[in-house]
């Protein structure tokens, strides 16, 4: 029952962070709610269930009749919160130390625990995890802050990735150069949660 009550947990904040990331952390954005609970392996009952916790807490909000929601200034504080103190849980929702934001068959949660290990990879072959991460990367590019040179750096290594994927015979070195840089650019754009999401599921592509 213990083991039950945080999966479901964990599964909220999963919605949630996903929300975050697909709106930007905007407030006036928004997404539909079944769609996004598609996208993380959610059936539909479930999403209701999980989208009207959320929403009960403050947490989300549903912007039309049509099913659009969109996280609150609320639900924006918590996201950052948590991922700013990965080992602290809040009210709502468990010590988080890692988590990868994509669908739910290809995520891991880990809660604080006691000298444990926990490993997820997808494996640099993953052409389709690589190809959903620069679609993803591509949209929030500008939301980065980065500078002309460094921005002009993140495009070069998105067209080299895009080449090599699409490639009879993909040059799997020459992607994991690419997306190291990549991740080494993400890391310095400092202050930016968005950009510590994406290092977060870089870390899981490279390994």
């Amino acid at each position: 029952m213990a083991n039950n009550v945080e999966e479901i947990r964990l599964k909220r904040f999963q919605f949630l962070i996903k929300l975050y990331e697909e709106t930007g952390g905007n407030e006036l954005a928004s997404v539909n709610f079944l769609q996004l609970g598609e996208r993380l392996g959610f059936s539909h009952p479930e999403t209701d269930r999980i989208s009207d916790f959320l929403i009960g807490e403050g947490l989300v909000a549903f912007i039309t009749l049509g099913g659009e929601i969109g996280i609150t200034h609320r639900g924006i504080v918590e996201v950052e919160k948590t991922l700013s103190k990965p080992n602290e849980a809040t009210i709502y929702f468990p010590a988080i130390n890692y988590i990868h934001v994509e669908q739910m068959i290809d995520s891991q949660i880990q809660q604080g625990t006691n000298q444990s290990y926990q490993a997820f990879t997808y494996s640099i072959n993953d052409l389709g995890a690589i190809t959903k991460f620069i679609a993803d990367l591509k949209d929030q590019v500008p939301k980065l802050g980065l500078d002309g040179e460094t921005q002009t750096e993140v495009k070069s290594d998105i067209e080299t990735i895009e080449t090599q994927v699409k490639s009879p015979h993909p040059k799997h070195a020459i992607i994991k150069e690419c997306l190291l840089s990549l991740r080494r650019i993400l890391e310095g754009a400092t202050g930016s949660t968005i950009a510590a999401l994406l290092v977060q599921r870089l870390i899981a592509l490279l390994k």
